[in-house]
């Protein structure tokens, strides 16, 4: 639960953020606190005629809204620059797919996590588990949870094995409770 969100703006050609150049920043703050993944906000980005760049982020929520102006010379990269980057992603697009895709590995076991321990808490699985099992089974989530945490840069395949790990745990409480109330994964 975190009550404000920051907002990045970066310029480049870079699949990863690190790569690029931040050019503003700011936080959206005094929205409510919300689980993980709950807050809808959408952020929007305007270029005008004078290439001075409007960027709005706005909580739905509560029609909370904070916003930018990046005028031209702000910060901004030359063409020169880009066209260098634009060159280095090119020449590194392997190293960076994979990395996208062992990001991607890894944010699916996270969210995976977060919508279980969504389901075990709801009422139509509440009364449907064994209090053994979920034990057991929010045990293993905070255990991976805690994992995740302590390994952002683990390999693909690690992330792909603790999901293997908690549907070992998930598979057997959901053929015992009629596959109802909880995601298979």
């Amino acid at each position: 639960n975190q009550p404000g969100v920051l907002i990045q703006v970066f310029e480049g050609e870079r699949s990863m953020t690190r790569d690029n150049n931040l050019l503003e920043k700011f936080n959206l703050d005094g929205i409510p606190p919300m689980p993980c993944g709950q807050p809808q906000i959408d952020v929007c980005f305007d270029m005008d005629a004078n290439g001075i760049l409007n960027v709005s982020a706005l909580e739905k929520s509560t029609g909370k809204e904070n916003k930018i102006m990046i005028t031209n010379g702000k910060g901004r990269l030359s063409q020169d620059k880009i066209e260098c980057m634009a060159e280095e992603a090119e020449k590194y697009k392997a190293e960076y797919d994979a990395n996208c895709n062992r990001i991607e590995t890894k944010n699916g076991l996270e969210n995976y996590c977060f919508l279980l321990k969504t389901s075990v808490d709801s009422d139509e699985a509440k009364d449907k588990i064994p209090a053994a099992q979920k034990k057991t089974l929010e045990e293993k989530i905070t255990k991976i949870l805690g994992w995740l945490d302590a390994n952002q840069s683990a390999e693909k395949e690690e992330y792909e094995e603790k999901q293997k790990e908690l549907k070992g745990i998930v598979l057997p409480i959901l053929q015992s409770m009629g596959k109802g109330g909880m995601p298979p994964g």
